[in-house]
């Protein structure tokens, strides 16, 4: 099936389990060999931000609320330290830290991820705990898509006008050309957004440094960029040929909120930088919900080599695998076909930056539920649609008249996937071969099995691949611990 609309419905929390809103998502027409299972396409979309945004799922039923999580939340799960003999893979990053902490410079990083780093689960306490010992920098590279659709920084606040549309690493259509977070916004005549930083009562955070970062190209039409209710840029987005831009401008007075937008034509987007001005530390998550290893390889792989080179990060981070944990690879021998898979991945994200720090974080342990065959003769229950080729179809929508309906199949018991063993083998040998520093997630949870301990707990959730912000936050303080931990101790020369 091919799909051209999928239908994004935004929740309320409330008991009756009522739809707020509902917004019909244009879909690219995806890249040669791309196919996806529509349940599983909508899945990837809807509940990792569902879960950590605390909304509701598409079944209208409430989904348990987690408590809100407290300024330190209680340990749980294993200390584990970074694997990074003689500190050879976070070296520049660790010098980029004590630099800041003299008030020299930024130590600026990139996070990127999946549907677990989506939501900024994980790198909202990995960025406050960096900020409160080194230094605030502001937030850094913010997406131009920063919209609970594909990703969301907890930092920032961005409203948005008028008509946009997105292009994704995971469903293709720019053209390889995504930007340094993998997803474009194209923002049609009339479109605006801005975007403030943000601080953790929500109190706006000043700024003194800007960038908007975006695309030229035949057919578009002007871009502009106000810092409050001042103008700072106009100017034509044409090109002859499609072409990467970048405005900077330093605002020694500061400004509370950055307006970008677009008139006479479309303008695409990849996003904008803001920095206080200050020395520091940013921490830059840039997830997108449902990629996967194989989605990088949508990227012109020039075109994001200049878009790191252009950012100059002093770490990269990898936390790709979340999607990849039942891949048939994994469970043939001992996974070693995974490996190539991850590798190059990982180098096409590092490619702008060769001699910045590397950090591969490997994904949280999974499990699953063992459902059995179904009983021969049945006939399968008609689900709701949530997305048909050519139209999106309301969610909850009423059954096919007339189509008979099985019994309900009964969920068999949850088990661990058993490929997730050799997924972190994989990705820890490609770590090695790359000159990067290791971190496993999956330790830090209890390894084999835990993601079905935490679901039994206000940490994980019920489909045994997520977890609550309450047990996101917990493996964002095991992540902080291990680098400033080993911060420490390349520090004191061990």
């Amino acid at each position: 099936m091919t799909l051209s609309s999928v239908t994004w419905v935004e929740l309320a929390k409330t008991g009756s389990g009522a739809f707020t809103s509902m917004v019909t998502l244009p879909v690219p027409a995806p890249r040669p060999g791309y196919a996806r299972d529509v349940r599983t396409s909508l899945r990837s979309l809807l509940l990792p931000l569902a879960l950590t945004l605390g909304v509701l799922v598409a079944t209208g039923a409430p989904v348990p609320e987690a408590e809100a999580a407290p300024a330190t939340t209680k340990p749980a799960g294993v200390p584990t330290a970074v694997v990074d003999p003689g500190h050879a893979g976070m070296r520049k990053y660790y010098e980029a830290l004590r630099d800041a902490a003299a008030g020299k410079r930024v130590a600026r990083a990139l996070h990127y991820g999946d549907s677990t780093l989506a939501a900024d689960g994980i790198s909202r306490t990995v960025r406050a705990r960096l900020a409160a010992r080194f230094g605030d920098a502001g937030p850094g590279f913010v997406s131009g898509a920063n919209d609970p659709r594909w990703n969301k920084r907890s930092d920032v606040e961005t409203t948005r006008r008028g008509d946009w549309s997105y292009r994704t690493i995971l469903l293709g259509g720019a053209g390889g050309r995504y930007g340094l977070g993998g997803v474009v916004a194209i923002g049609s005549s009339g479109a605006s957004l801005a975007t403030r930083a943000i601080d953790a009562a929500k109190a706006t955070k000043l700024q003194k440094r800007l960038e908007v970062w975006y695309q030229a190209g035949a057919g578009y039409g002007t871009v502009w960029a106000k810092t409050d209710d001042r103008e700072v840029l106009r100017a034509p987005a044409t090109a002859a040929a499609t072409e990467d831009r970048r405005f900077v401008l330093d605002v020694p007075a500061g400004f509370s909120a950055l307006s970008v937008g677009a008139s006479g034509g479309p303008v695409p987007i990849y996003g904008v930088v803001m920095e206080t001005g200050a020395p520091g530390t940013t921490w830059e998550s840039l997830g997108v919900i449902g990629v996967g290893s194989k989605s990088f390889s949508t990227f012109n792989a020039a075109h994001l080599t200049a878009q790191t080179a252009q950012r100059a990060p002093d770490l990269i981070v990898v936390m790709l695998g979340g999607n990849e944990a039942s891949y048939p690879v994994l469970t043939t021998g001992k996974g070693a076909g995974y490996v190539p898979i991850y590798a190059a991945a990982l180098a096409t994200v590092r490619a702008g930056a060769p001699t910045a720090s590397c950090l591969v974080v490997t994904p949280l342990d999974q499990g699953y539920f063992d459902t059995p065959p179904p009983v021969e003769g049945a006939v399968a229950p008609v689900e709701a649609p949530v997305a048909t080729e050519g139209t999106a179809p309301v969610a909850g929508a009423a059954p096919v008249a007339g189509a008979a309906a099985a019994p309900p199949v009964e969920r068999g018991p949850p088990k661990s996937r058993p490929g997730m063993p050799n997924l972190v083998a994989g990705q820890r040998a490609a770590a090695t071969a790359a000159g990067c520093a290791f971190w496993s997630a999956y330790d830090a949870m209890g390894g084999a099995g835990s993601a079905l301990a935490w679901a039994r707990t206000s940490l994980g959730s019920g489909d045994l691949v997520h977890l609550s912000p309450r047990g996101l936050e917990v493996i964002g303080n095991h992540l902080s611990d291990a680098i400033l931990g080993d911060y420490d101790a390349w520090a004191a020369g061990r």
